[in-house]
């Protein structure tokens, strides 16, 4: 094993210290599955609840769906349909699900799982465009013209496919794949017998590294974007707030403040993971490969949470829950106007 102190030093050394196993530990897949047991009801009682719990005329509540669909997605196909043990800090791994197995081959559920995965990228942005727009009513100068909503949201829903594109061609051949790891993995060479592994190599292949930069760009821009569609939403109520109710006007700030935290509590158990990840594959720490991937549970959960933080924002889907579940002991007073209740805003 190699032992320096792999954040402050690149050695080489310690990614050929690189022991592989020949298949996943009994516990990750033990983890991957009660995780999914866990998150799967709660996942789908979420959407039940958006779906005929949030208000008649809401046009929201469909935003709030396509996020909720694409979350799910990839956290059931990452804890149990397409889930993978990593070898890091080798850029690469094997099936650990006999379902994709017996589907398709390794690279292609690589390629659709981040396909899917992108999605979560434009179905946030259509909530953050939502509320905006729903500002925008009460002030028409704060409103963006809609060529430059529509332009941004397309090239939003470009990303998904950018991504998978790039991936798809970044698949390195069995010669390369077998130059690579003999040349910087050599006690891992026995891992290529296994028909489910699959490993990749920005240098050998530049298609990787287009897919990671268009990862970066797209995601840093458009949390930017995120970022001023927020601000100037809470700029637009405070200048309006003597235009309408209390109500109103809470409802806003509500609706705003539950998107805020779920994409900024589920986006922590993604990026701590990725950064760790990140800086383990750098320094080549194959000390920490079992730690790295064990932050993958992280990502695997963050759908679960997301849907956790839409219920304990919601009075209406908290007093369901204390009805459904009786979990919540005392009674939950909504004091709304009913005429906002009924508008199609929210």
């Amino acid at each position: 094993m190699c032992f320096l102190p792999g954040f402050l030093y690149w050695n080489n050394i310690c990614g050929m210290d690189l022991e592989c196993l020949n298949r996943e530990p009994f516990y990750y897949t033990l983890c991957l599955h009660v995780l999914a047991l866990i998150s799967f009801p709660i996942n789908l009682f979420g959407c039940y609840l958006i779906v005929s719990k949030s208000p008649k005329n809401s046009k929201y509540k469909y935003r709030q769906l396509y996020v909720q669909i694409v979350t799910s997605i990839v956290e059931n196909y990452m804890t149990w349909i397409g889930g993978g043990y990593y070898l890091f800090p080798m850029v690469g791994g094997f099936n650990t699900s006999s379902i994709t197995t017996l589907v398709t081959n390794p690279h292609t559920s690589v390629v659709f799982y981040f396909f899917v995965f992108a999605f979560e990228l434009p179905a946030l942005l259509s909530c953050f465009q939502y509320r905006a727009d729903s500002a925008a009513e009460l002030d028409e100068k704060s409103r963006i013209p809609s060529i430059i909503s529509y332009t941004i949201c397309f090239l939003c829903h470009c990303y998904p496919f950018v991504i998978a594109i790039s991936l798809y061609l970044s698949k390195l051949s069995p010669e390369e794949q077998y130059r690579f790891i003999s040349t910087n993995f050599p006690k891992c060479i026995h891992v290529l017998e296994n028909p489910e592994f699959i490993v990749y190599d920005y240098s050998t292949n530049f298609w990787l590294g287009i897919s990671g930069i268009s990862t970066m760009i797209w995601t840093v821009s458009y949390a930017l974007y995120f970022l001023f569609l927020a601000i100037r939403t809470v700029r637009t109520l405070q200048a309006m707030r003597t235009h309408m109710s209390i109500a109103t006007f809470k409802l806003h700030q509500t609706a705003l403040l539950t998107l805020s935290l779920q994409v900024l509590i589920p986006s922590s158990l993604v990026l701590t993971p990725i950064i760790f990840i990140f800086i383990v594959v750098v320094k080549k720490l194959s000390q920490y490969q079992e730690i790295a991937t064990d932050t993958t549970f992280l990502i695997a959960a963050h759908s679960m949470v997301s849907t956790i933080v839409i219920i304990c924002c919601s009075s209406r889907y908290l007093e369901v829950v204390r009805d459904i579940f009786c979990l919540i002991p005392w009674k939950m007073e909504t004091k709304i106007n009913p005429i906002v209740e009924r508008s199609a805003k929210f």
